[in-house]
């Protein structure tokens, strides 16, 4: 037979009591929506622009970021095979050549609208 009392689970956090810092409000809304993440996905778009070109880009563009690889969506079978086999290595090269870019590991190219799923054949 058991005897005492129960054990409680530890309270969990407990709102603010009376005023906070501004800093540390302004840390958690920051940190809340995301902007330093969405910050560096801006600039991996960019250094994914520079070293695609304006033509590529136009037909290829980045939708994830995820563990060091960058997905892209690619317009077009040709399109797609073509940076597979022809392109990845120097794209790959290009987006890392610039600091944004030095945390992308390998680049999956994707078909349009098929950006979720397992890993694509062709990687960088």
């Amino acid at each position: 037979m058991i005897r005492g009392p129960l054990p409680r689970k530890p309270p969990g956090p407990r709102p603010p009591q009376g005023p906070e810092e501004a800093s540390s409000v302004l840390r958690r809304v920051l940190r809340d929506l995301r902007i330093e993440e969405r910050r560096r996905e801006g600039g991996l778009a960019a250094a994914w622009d520079a070293a695609a070109g304006s033509a590529l880009a136009g037909q290829a563009r980045p939708v994830s970021f995820r563990s060091g690889v960058l997905t892209v969506e690619v317009e077009g079978a040709a399109l797609l095979q073509e940076v597979r086999g022809f392109r990845a290595r120097a794209l790959l090269e290009g987006i890392r050549s610039r600091p944004e870019g030095t945390r992308v590991t390998r680049i999956r190219f994707v078909p349009a609208g098929r950006a979720e799923g397992g890993r694509a054949e062709g990687e960088a």
